[in-house]
C-alpha cells in the first residue's frame, strides 16, 4: 500500500524529482570542486616552471666524470692494494677475505705488482711479473668509462667497478664474480699508484 494518497501526474512528478535531487546536489558539490580547481594552475604553473628549471641546472661539480676519468685513466698503473671479500667462495659456504697490501706482493708472494696498461683505444693489458722481472701472466681486455661507472671486459667476464681518482692514486670497488663462481657477491677495493703516462 503507498504511503500517500496521490495517484495524479503532479505527485509523482514530486516522487520523481525526490529521486534525482540528490544527484543534482551531488553534482553541485562536484562542480564546486572543479571551480576551486581552475585556481590550482595559478598557483600549480609557477611551482612546476621553477621546478623543472631548478632540474635543468647542472652543477659543474656533478658534471659526468667519464669524459675527464677516460682521459686521466690513460696511463700505466700499479696495482698498490687489492681486497676482496668472498661471502662464499666459489658458492660454498666458505667465506674469506683476500688482503695483500703493498708489501706483501714482493715479501709474501716473490712478485711485482702486477701493471694494468689503460690505451687511449679503450685497450687493457695487466701484466704480472716474477720478482726476477719475468712475464708470468698478461691479461688482455677492453675498458670503458660511463657515468660513474668503469667497465673493464677480460676473457670470460665482466667487471663493473666504481673508480675514485685523486693525485694519481685510483681506487676501484664493487661487487663483481672474482671467484667467478657466476654470482656477482664478491666485495672488490683496490688501489693503484699511477707509474707512467701514455699518451
Amino acid at each position: 500500500m503507498p504511503d500517500r494518497d496521490c495517484y495524479n501526474d503532479n505527485c509523482l512528478a514530486e516522487d520523481v524529482s525526490a529521486l534525482y535531487r540528490p544527484r543534482r546536489d551531488r553534482f553541485r558539490v562536484g562542480f564546486r570542486i572543479f571551480a576551486g580547481m581552475k585556481k590550482l594552475p595559478s598557483v600549480l604553473v609557477p611551482f612546476l616552471a621553477l621546478l623543472l628549471a631548478a632540474c635543468g641546472e647542472t652543477d659543474p661539480d656533478q658534471a659526468d666524470p667519464s669524459p675527464a676519468l677516460s682521459e686521466d685513466l690513460v696511463g700505466t698503473w700499479e696495482t698498490v692494494t687489492y681486497e676482496v671479500s668472498y661471502p662464499s667462495y666459489m658458492g660454498g659456504d666458505t667465506a674469506f677475505v683476500e688482503t695483500i697490501r703493498e708489501a706483501d706482493w714482493g715479501r709474501r708472494y716473490g712478485v711485482h705488482p702486477p701493471t694494468t696498461v689503460f690505451s687511449a683505444d679503450g685497450k687493457l693489458k695487466r701484466t704480472h711479473r716474477m720478482r726476477s722481472g719475468e712475464v708470468a701472466n698478461v691479461t688482455n681486455g677492453i675498458w670503458k668509462a660511463q657515468g660513474d661507472s668503469l667497465f673493464i671486459i677480460e676473457p670470460n667476464i665482466t667487471y663493473t667497478y666504481y673508480p675514485r681518482l685523486e693525485d694519481g692514486r685510483l681506487e676501484l670497488t664493487g661487487l663483481v664474480d672474482q671467484d667467478q663462481d657466476g654470482v656477482r657477491d664478491d666485495s672488490f677495493r683496490a688501489v693503484y699508484r699511477l707509474v707512467g703516462r701514455t699518451r
